[in-house]
């Protein structure tokens, strides 16, 4: 074969492969990014029939409520909500009087000052603070339950509410 029939078939079949490369209308489809948009999920608010239904969310409202939103100082006292808190229920004039103590792990022992306490009267919740080393009448706040819901919904606490019966220890006395 000689030489020029050589270098003449090469460049006929260079051609015919890069012909149709330049010429054809590419295939491939591109890809516009898109704003990604992260959604995050629609936390259902919280209700009072929902808090009737669930005991210890009741008193996590009620917790919540005081710490965020009463001007009772001690109950700044509850504050951590890592640590969490116990709950005892005792009788008290033919209702209940719930003891909030800072702590769900706490001790008898380690029970020495009186806690602050709130009681449930139909959807009047009342809030009591012993006042420390003073001879004075405990400090009190009172609010309701539709009152708590509200609140902590326009503070978007829902989530915050819903996991605390999670470091939230009840003792009932009354059974």
């Amino acid at each position: 074969m000689s030489k020029k029939i050589w270098v003449t078939s090469v460049m006929i079949i260079l051609a015919g492969l890069t012909l149709p490369a330049c010429g054809a209308k590419s295939t491939a489809t591109s890809h516009t990014p898109q704003p990604t948009t992260i959604t995050k999920p629609k936390i259902s608010p919280l209700t009072v029939s929902e808090l009737r239904h669930n005991e210890s969310l009741t008193y996590a409202a009620i917790i919540y409520f005081a710490i965020h939103h009463t001007k009772l100082p001690r109950w700044q006292e509850v504050a951590d909500m890592r640590a969490g808190w116990q709950v005892e229920i005792y009788p008290h004039q033919n209702r209940r009087k719930y003891l909030v103590w800072p702590d769900q792990h706490i001790t008898s022992a380690q029970k020495n000052l009186a806690p602050n306490w709130f009681t449930l009267k139909g959807q009047q919740v009342i809030y009591d603070s012993f006042i420390v080393h003073s001879f004075r009448k405990d400090q009190t706040a009172t609010t309701t339950l539709p009152k708590i819901v509200k609140q902590l919904n326009h503070d978007h606490a829902e989530k915050k509410v819903r996991h605390m019966p999670h470091n939230l220890a009840v003792v009932n006395h009354t059974k």
